[in-house]
């Protein structure tokens, strides 16, 4: 995904033989965003067109550089790929879709950015009067209806391609196959709002539909599985479990029916035979569950993140009285780093290479009160694994082990896979010849523990401002 550029706008346009239509609608476009004096950006997607699109994309795109940005499928892949293909590239903060037919007026785009200002994360339009045929209206109000009654997402057009989103939605929500008309709905299970504004719809003035009726039944499957995924994604062996409970309980209703005396043999024997069916089908279905449920329990330990929405960052540290003084030394008092916030990324880093879990803890605790971000290891290995070229300082203890496993060999190796990272060492050694040793294999300095808190401060800090001036 693209890194958001503030105050951008970004139009994702799918286009398959589109041809006569493309260069118009890109005015257009440009027409309204010079009125709204906000920066944009138009990115064709040209899905195995056979027409003579992409030639008229290139030369928009040689005459507009700095606003068109455009791909070319090799095949035609379908609406969801190029759309994942387009919000792939977004850098906006705000992202509209749109059909290349001209039949969405970019007039509108105004009043969805209105709407989408009132607090919601999606805005989709609602062609309440459309220049379709019926033969593609009344499939479409179908399936609308039972969209919003098996989902929960109230809308009148899912299938409308005029839409509106936050960045932070199609960054969250994964489409494929023909999920492209279900973006409300996946958005909708993951905690974003959803509304709709009416919108004119305009008769086709070039070229002809792609609608076949094969998509209303391909909407109706997917529209099955987001119903099965906003109920049961995270606990299928709800789904899977009670039909198999339903099984069981219709097979042995059957086989007593089997077995009552007035019930002739040849029927009875037919009833006890559907009854097997039954009581049979329960133990996979079963089963079946209980491998969905494994397959969720890694997802959930793995990957899972709750839908945050934002966050109030966390100014002081709260600490236990015992956690007051380092090594007999009072701690200085919580602040943060002018210009740093641990929490967005722009904290200079600092890694923690020491065996004893107390002195990590109460080292993290110094480094988090100024406003570092901080990284333990507690062995060689780990040490090495987690430093990178981000890491500004390593604070490490010689005391890791012996032969290929301590301090010094991690010495050696951060030293020749990343030259520009300050390594402090703090050691319970206190020999000149350890020292001058550290020194020589590139260490920045020597501290022995337990180290004085604002003396460590110091030179973190200095260790930082030197690299900076390297870099620099």
């Amino acid at each position: 995904m693209a890194e958001n550029a503030p105050g951008l706008i970004s139009f994702v346009i799918p286009a398959k033989d589109e041809e006569e239509s493309l260069k118009e609608l890109y005015e257009r476009i440009a027409v309204e965003m010079r009125k709204l004096a906000r920066p944009f950006e138009v990115i064709f997607i040209d899905d195995g067109s056979v027409d003579g699109s992409w030639k008229v994309i290139s030369e928009l795109a040689a005459d507009n550089p700095d606003e068109l940005f455009a791909c070319r499928f090799r095949k035609n892949a379908g609406k969801a790929d190029a759309l994942a293909a387009g919000f792939q590239a977004a850098r906006g903060e705000i992202v509209f879709t749109m059909d290349a037919d001209l039949q969405d007026d970019p007039k509108e785009i105004p009043r969805f950015i209105d709407k989408l200002n009132e607090g919601f994360d999606i805005v989709s339009g609602w062609k309440k009067t459309r220049h379709d045929p019926w033969h593609k209206v009344l499939p479409s109000r179908v399936f609308n209806r039972m969209v919003s009654s098996a989902v929960g997402v109230n809308l009148h057009d899912h299938n409308c391609g005029f839409k509106c989103y936050r960045a932070a939605v199609i960054k969250d929500v994964s489409i494929y196959g023909e999920m492209h008309r279900m973006i409300p709905s996946l958005a909708g299970i993951k905690g974003y709002r959803s509304t709709e504004i009416e919108v004119e719809h305009h008769a086709r003035k070039f070229g002809k539909s792609k609608y076949g009726i094969k998509r209303f039944f391909r909407g109706f499957m997917d529209m099955q599985t987001v119903y099965f995924f906003k109920n049961f994604r995270e606990r299928p062996l709800h789904f899977f479990g009670g039909t198999a409970v339903a099984c069981a309980i219709v097979g042995a209703a059957l086989f007593a029916l089997g077995l009552l005396p007035w019930i002739s043999p040849m029927i009875a024997s037919r009833i006890t035979s559907i009854a097997e069916i039954f009581l049979i089908s329960a133990l996979p279905l079963l089963g079946i569950g209980f491998l969905a449920e494994m397959i969720v329990h890694q997802h959930v330990e793995k990957d899972r993140r709750p839908p945050i929405a934002e966050v109030i960052p966390r100014k002081t540290y709260l600490q236990r009285p015992e956690e007051k003084v380092i090594a007999g030394h009072e701690l200085p008092p919580p602040q943060l780093t002018d210009g740093q916030n641990p929490g967005d990324g722009s904290a200079e880093k600092i890694l923690l290479v020491d065996d004893d879990p107390a002195t990590r803890r109460m080292t993290r605790m110094l480094l988090q009160r100024v406003g570092y971000a901080v990284e333990e290891a507690e062995d060689v290995p780990e040490g090495i694994a987690k430093v990178s070229d981000s890491t500004s300082v390593v604070l490490l203890d010689l005391n890791l082990g012996s032969g290929e496993n301590d301090g010094l060999e991690c010495l050696r190796h951060i030293r020749k896979r990343h030259a520009d990272v300050k390594i402090i060492i703090v050691s319970g050694q206190e020999g000149i010849d350890t020292a001058v040793q550290t020194m020589k294999l590139g260490a920045f300095d020597y501290v022995i523990k337990p180290a004085a808190p604002d003396h460590l401060l110091k030179l973190v800090d200095k260790a930082i401002k030197v690299r900076k001036m390297a870099l620099d």
